[in-house]
C-alpha cells in the first residue's frame, strides 16, 4: 500500500521550472585575486554586450528572437548553481531578492566568482575531465587533484596549465610535482595518454586509427603513430633517488613479510615520469599498409596547424633506436630530444586551429547546456559552429584574456544570454540549438550533493579544506621514504613504522576522539533539546530563541551539525575522495567513475529517488540539526514556515495557490506535513534542474 507521504510526493513531483557569499575572505580556497583587480567590471560588460549583440544578430538571420529575462528568483538559483555548484541559502536568497540595487546581478557573479566554492565547482570540472581517481593502485592522485585545486585557486592560464601537464616529470608523489598526474593517469600506456590529450585539449577523436585507419575520420594508422612518437622513450618510473642502494642485499636477509612491504613502498616511491622524450616511434608488427613497413621507426610530427618544431638528437647518439626490445638487442636508449615539450608548445599555440577553440567551446556549454559545436571532443574537417561569428569572438576574446579561464567565465555570465529563460531539451532537439536562452538541465551530481548539504549547514563553504589537504599525509610519505636507505628503510617497516599504515592509523585514532566529544557535547545537550521540543509544541517562541542561544554557548548552533574537521564526509563533494564510493549519492546521481574522460551521467533514475526519500533527507535534513530544520522550527507562524522551505530548496517565494494549499495542511499536520513539503520540493523536478 502507497504512504500518504508517498502520494504527497508523486503528486506534486511536477512542480514547474524554476545566488552574496557568507564565507571568510580567509577562507583557504579564495581565489588569489580579485575579478575586478584584473578587469574592471566595465570592461566586462562591454565584451558582454559585443557577444550578445553577435548572438541577437545571428539569431535575427535564422529567424529566431531571444527570449525574455528571467525573475530575481530564478536568477540568484541559476547564478549559484553555475558559479559556486550550489544553491543559495535562505539568507543569500533573501538578501538577493530584498536588494534594490540595479547592478546587483552582476555584483552578485563578481562575488561568487571572488569567493571559495567557485575554486570548488570548478575543481570539479577538471577531476570529470582528466579523469582523477585518488587511488590508482600504487599512485595516489590526491596530488594531482591538489595541483588541479590550485590551479583553479590561482588562475593559472590554461595555455601554461596544460604545457606542465604535457612535460611534467619526476615522483608523482612529490610535493609540487602533482603536474605529473594527467600522464600518470594512464601509467604504461603513452598511447592512450596522446589520444586522450587530443581529445580534451584537440577535440580531435584519434583513438580509432590505433589498430588501422580511422573508419568515419581523415586520420590515418601512420598519423596515429606520429603524435604517439611524441611520448616516444617515456617511462613511467622516477629514477632520480639514489639512497636504496644496497636494498636487494637487505631483502634478502628480511622476512618475507617485511619484504612484501618495503617492496611495496619502493614502489609507491618510485611512481612518477621519466623522459622528455625521443620523438621516435615503431610502427606496430601488423601494420598493413602501403605507406610503412612492421616495425619501421617513424618520427614525431603534428596532424595539423603548423608543424611542432623538434630538436636535433644530440651527436654522437644512435638516432635510429627505438625502446621495444633494445635490451635484449644490446641496443642504446633513443637520446631525449625534448619532443614532449615540442608537442606542449604546438598544441598549446593560438595559431593551432582547435586548441583555442575547444576549451571556449567547452566553457560555453558548461554556461548554457550545450556547446555552439557538438560534440564537444569529435570534430571533423566539416565542423561548423552554429554561430560562426559569435564562436570566432569568443576565441579572440580567450586569448586576449591572456587564456585566464574565470575572467572568461565572468564574460559568460555577465551576458544578457545568461539572463534569459531556458529553453527545455525536447524544444531544443528539434533542430540546432540556436541559445534564444540556455538550456535547461538537470544538475550535476555535484551540484545536487552541494545543494543538499546547503540545506544542513549555514556556510558549507565554510567547511573547505586547504587545497592541500588530502594529498599532504602524501607528500609526508614520499619524504620520509626519499630521504631513509636501505637499512632505515627495512628497520622501518619492521618497526611497524610503515609511514602508510601510521598515517591510517592516525587519522582512525583522530576520527574517534573526534567522535567521542561529538557524543559528550551531545549528552550535555541533550536536555536543552528536549525541553526545545516542547517549546516548539507549545509555539512558544522566546523560550525557543533563549535555548537557541544556550546551544550556541554550548558549541552546538542549530543548524551547524558540526564544527570543521568533523563529519568529514558531509564536505563539499571537490574535498571528497575522488570518485565517491560505489552506492554514495554522488555515483547514484552520475558522477564519473573516471574510468573514461568525461563520462559523468545526469539521467534521472528510480534509485535517487529511494535515496532522497529513505536517505539523505531523513537522516541529515529533517532529523537532523539542520539550518533548514532550524529555520523551521524557530517560527510557529504557519505561513513563515512555508515560505522558508520554498525559499530555502527553490530559492523563491510560494505562489498563492501554493499557500493556500501547505499552510492548512501543515496547521492540522504540524511536524510531519513540513517534512512532506520538504520531501515534495526536494524530490521535484524544479529542484533537480538548472533554471
Amino acid at each position: 500500500m502507497v504512504s500518504p507521504r508517498t502520494c504527497v510526493l508523486l503528486a506534486a513531483v511536477a512542480l514547474g521550472p524554476v545566488a552574496l557569499a557568507q564565507t571568510s575572505t580567509t577562507n583557504p580556497q579564495t581565489p588569489a585575486r580579485t575579478v575586478e583587480s584584473v578587469l574592471p567590471q566595465a570592461k566586462v560588460r562591454e565584451r558582454a554586450a559585443r557577444l550578445d549583440s553577435l548572438l541577437e544578430r545571428s539569431l535575427r538571420r535564422l529567424g529566431e528572437s531571444a527570449l525574455p529575462l528571467v525573475d530575481d528568483a530564478t536568477f540568484v538559483r541559476r547564478a549559484h548553481l553555475q558559479i559556486v555548484g550550489r544553491i543559495p541559502t535562505l539568507a543569500e536568497t533573501e538578501q538577493f531578492l530584498a536588494d534594490p540595487s540595479p547592478n546587483k546581478r552582476a555584483d552578485l557573479c563578481d562575488r561568487l566568482l571572488d569567493g571559495p566554492g567557485r575554486t570548488s565547482h570548478f575543481a570539479n570540472f577538471w577531476f570529470d575531465l582528466l579523469r582523477v581517481k585518488s587511488r590508482q593502485q600504487a599512485l595516489s592522485g590526491e596530488p594531482f587533484a591538489h595541483y588541479l585545486r590550485e590551479a583553479v585557486r590561482q588562475d593559472l592560464p590554461y595555455d601554461r596549465m596544460v604545457r606542465e601537464m604535457l612535460t611534467a616529470e619526476g615522483a608523482g608523489h612529490k610535493q609540487g610535482n602533482g603536474a605529473t598526474g594527467m600522464l600518470l593517469r594512464d601509467t604504461n600506456m603513452p598511447h592512450d595518454a596522446m589520444a586522450n590529450a587530443l581529445r580534451l585539449f584537440l577535440g580531435t577523436r584519434l583513438e580509432c586509427a590505433q589498430c588501422h585507419n580511422h573508419p568515419s575520420d581523415v586520420w590515418t594508422q601512420r598519423q596515429f603513430y606520429q603524435m604517439a612518437a611524441f611520448f616516444g622513450g617515456l617511462r613511467y618510473r622516477d629514477d632520480t633517488l639514489p639512497n636504496l642502494v644496497g636494498l636487494r642485499g637487505e631483502l634478502a636477509q628480511a622476512e618475507e613479510r617485511t619484504r612484501q612491504q618495503a617492496l611495496q613502498l619502493v614502489r609507491r616511491m618510485n611512481q612518477g615520469l621519466d623522459g622528455s622524450g625521443t620523438g621516435v616511434e615503431k610502427l606496430p608488427r601488423d601494420y598493413k599498409y602501403d605507406d610503412g613497413k612492421p616495425g619501421d621507426r617513424i618520427a614525431a610530427s603534428t596532424i595539423f596547424g603548423p608543424a611542432a618544431k623538434l630538436k636535433a638528437a644530440p651527436p654522437g647518439k644512435d638516432k635510429d633506436s627505438s625502446r621495444g626490445n633494445r635490451r635484449e638487442r644490446g641496443e642504446a636508449a633513443p637520446p631525449a630530444v625534448d619532443s614532449r615539450t615540442s608537442l606542449a608548445q604546438w598544441l598549446t599555440t593560438p595559431k593551432n586551429p582547435r586548441f583555442t577553440a575547444v576549451i571556449a567551446n567547452r566553457l560555453w556549454a558548461r554556461t548554457f547546456g550545450r556547446g555552439l559545436v557538438e560534440p564537444l571532443d569529435d570534430w571533423r574537417p566539416d565542423t561548423t559552429a552554429v554561430h560562426p561569428e559569435l564562436f570566432d569572438a569568443l576565441q579572440k576574446l580567450l586569448v586576449e584574456l591572456g587564456y585566464d579561464l574565470r575572467q572568461f567565465e565572468r564574460v559568460l555570465v555577465h551576458t544578457q544570454l545568461f539572463q534569459r529563460q531556458a529553453t527545455g531539451a525536447d524544444e531544443a532537439a528539434a533542430r540546432a540549438f540556436a541559445f534564444p536562452g540556455p538550456l535547461l538541465r538537470r544538475m550535476t551530481a555535484e551540484q545536487v550533493w552541494d545543494s543538499l548539504l546547503t540545506l544542513v549547514f549555514d556556510d558549507l563553504d565554510e567547511r573547505l579544506r586547504e587545497t592541500d589537504a588530502r594529498a599532504r599525509p602524501v607528500y609526508e610519505q614520499y619524504a620520509e621514504l626519499a630521504a631513509a636507505d636501505a637499512k632505515q628503510l627495512i628497520a622501518m617497516v619492521e618497526r611497524g613504522r610503515n609511514p602508510m599504515q601510521r598515517q591510517q592509523q592516525e587519522q582512525a585514532e583522530a576520527a574517534r576522539r573526534a567522535a567521542a566529544a561529538d557524543q559528550e557535547l551531545q549528552a550535555r545537550a541533550r536536555p536543552l533539546l528536549r525541553q526545545l521540543a516542547t517549546a516548539r509544541r507549545n509555539g512558544d517562541q522566546a523560550l525557543m530563541l533563549e535555548i537557541a542561544a544556550q546551544l550556541q554557548a554550548m558549541g552546538l548552533p542549530l543548524g551547524q551539525r558540526a564544527a570543521r574537521g568533523r563529519e568529514g564526509e558531509f564536505v563539499r563533494a571537490s574535498d571528497l575522495a575522488q570518485p565517491a564510493p560505489a552506492g554514495h549519492l554522488l555515483r547514484q546521481f552520475g558522477q564519473s567513475d573516471r574510468e573514461t574522460v568525461d563520462a559523468a551521467r545526469a539521467e534521472a533514475t528510480v534509485p535517487q529517488v529511494l535515496t532522497l526519500l529513505n536517505g539523505f533527507l531523513d537522516q541529515r535534513v529533517l532529523e537532523g540539526r539542520s539550518a533548514l530544520r532550524r529555520d523551521l522550527d524557530l517560527t510557529a507562524d504557519g505561513e513563515r514556515r512555508v515560505r522558508i522551505a520554498f525559499l530555502t530548496t527553490l530559492n523563491r517565494e510560494p505562489s498563492a495557490d501554493e499557500l493556500r494549499d501547505w499552510r492548512p495542511a501543515i496547521a492540522s499536520g504540524g511536524d510531519a506535513a513540513i517534512k512532506d513539503l520538504v520531501w515534495v520540493l526536494c524530490n521535484s523536478n524544479e529542484f533537480r534542474f538548472v533554471p
